[in-house]
Parts: C-alpha cells; structure tokens; sequence
C-alpha cells in the first residue's frame, strides 16, 4: 500500500523566483530568515546562458556562462510584494529579477 500525502493551496499560492549574482546570495537569504512572517525558500547554484550577456572574468570566458544563484520562495500572490520589498529595501544595490509562479499543489507521493 502507497502512503500519499498531499497539500492543496488556496488559487493565490505562488513561487517567487529571483535570479541573483552569488554575491548577493547571503545578504538576501539573511533577510529572508528574518523576514515576518516565515517564508520557506531554497537557494542553488544555475549556469546562466544568454546571447547578449558580458561575460567578465576569465572562467566565464572560457565556460560560456556565467555562474547565478536561484532563490525559490514560497509565499502568496498577495504577499510577494512584500517580500521583494523587504529584500529591496534591505539591499539596495542588488538587482531582483524575478518571476511569479502559481503553485496549483504540493505534495509528497
């Protein structure tokens, strides 16, 4: 017999993703963990290709790519703003690009 657990989420639950450069990424995830309420999120490491993008360092010339990290947080459709303010707010040089994606379930199978 298969154990399913599974968790539906109200229409409004959503990833916030950001693209970061992976020097930024302890600042932000510092925020996060203090952020109010609690929001879960995983960080990790993406090689990131683009036609037009400048390549800077030596590495990134010879790979073709350059080295971003990925924050993944769960919050709402509602609350998202919030976050990204919060992290804007608290580091203001960086750059947040970010995508919103609505999450229909989760669960563990």
């Amino acid at each position: 017999m298969n154990a399913m657990t599974h968790s539906t989420h109200a229409q409004d639950a959503v990833r916030l993703q950001l693209i970061i450069d992976r020097k930024w990424h302890h600042d932000l995830t510092d925020q996060l963990l203090t952020y109010n309420p609690a929001v879960p999120f995983h960080l990790y490491e993406v090689k990131s290709y683009h036609q037009q993008q400048t390549l800077q360092n030596t590495h990134e010339k010879v790979s073709g790519y350059q080295v971003k990290m990925v924050l993944d947080i769960q919050t709402t459709l509602a609350d998202y703003p919030s976050v990204l303010q919060h992290l804007k707010e608290a580091v203001p040089r960086v750059k947040l690009r970010y995508e919103v994606i609505p999450c229909h379930a989760r669960g563990l199978i």
